[in-house]
């Protein structure tokens, strides 16, 4: 009997996986040119690898367009609470609001950063930092609404951003140490530079691809496994199935998104601390 429902299940779970590969439904399907169909299609003529990854472009900009309408009436509430007499202005809100919400986001990564890198370099890196977060945070959570791919689904996506941090974590070093960012490449031993420097600069050149692949996996599996469970409980349960089975995979994904949003802005202000910190470091050896 159980062998039978386990084949039951696995194949109830095959058949909707192939269904949700063919109907992987967007909002963002009803806006010209974006119809799902052969040679009429966005994604077609930018050469994407598949039709439907030109709905992570308006996806994105919709996130980007929503970030900003709540950091408005964030600042919003931020002025005034700041018009109130006294030191009221300095009171946060009774409740929860999103001026509270930014405020809690902006003081947990300001004190992150400045205890890595500190309070001049946060300054400077903040808006990176602090961009990075929330964007990867929004855009991991608008899995969570039906008919959206979240943009941290896609490699491609991730990659970019990835590749601003490399470029921005090796500016950093280059402008604050110069060519002593480059000498630390070659390691401490002069003898043994090269082979130090062919293996630093690969260890470079694979962090943007750690941190993109880290995101895209996380995120693809833990939207699929969703779906998947989804599909499981409408094909075995009906409707009710569909909402009850993936209850406990909505925790986890609640967990998931934040972890990696979190991950991908700790590993940007480590990268940058190494960075900024290179020329400290060997006078610091030196002295020893």
């Amino acid at each position: 009997m159980i062998p039978a429902l386990v084949e039951t299940v696995l194949h109830a779970a095959s058949l909707h996986f192939a269904r949700g590969a063919m109907n992987d439904f967007s909002w963002f399907q009803l806006l010209p040119g974006m119809e799902l169909k052969e040679g009429h299609n966005l994604g077609t003529a930018l050469g994407l690898a598949t039709p439907r990854d030109v709905m992570f472009i308006p996806t994105t900009w919709a996130i980007v367009a929503f970030i900003l309408l709540l950091a408005g009436l964030a600042r919003m509430k931020l002025n005034a609470a700041m018009a109130r007499p006294g030191t009221d202005k300095y009171l946060p809100d009774a409740r929860l609001t999103l001026r509270n919400f930014f405020e809690m986001i902006i003081e947990f990564l300001a004190d992150l950063m400045k205890a890595n890198l500190g309070e001049k370099e946060m300054r400077a890196f903040f808006p990176l930092v602090g961009g990075l977060f929330v964007f990867i945070l929004v855009a991991n959570f608008s899995g969570f609404v039906p008919g959206l791919r979240p943009p941290t689904d896609n490699l491609s996506s991730n990659f970019a951003m990835a590749i601003t941090v490399f470029l921005v974590f090796n500016y950093a070093g280059l402008s604050r140490n110069g060519l002593g960012y480059l000498k630390h490449l070659g390691g401490p031993v002069i003898w043994l530079a090269p082979v130090f420097f062919v293996l630093e600069t690969v260890s470079l050149l694979i962090r943007p691809m750690s941190l993109s692949m880290r995101l895209t996996v996380n995120i693809f599996v833990d939207h699929l496994l969703q779906a998947i469970a989804r599909g499981l409980g409408t094909d075995l349960l009906g409707v009710a199935g569909a909402v009850i089975l993936p209850v406990p995979l909505y925790f986890l994904g609640l967990l998931v998104c934040s972890v990696q949003a979190f991950v991908f802005a700790l590993l940007t202000i480590i990268y940058i601390s190494q960075s900024v910190a290179h020329e400290e470091g060997h006078g610091h050896e030196a002295g020893h």
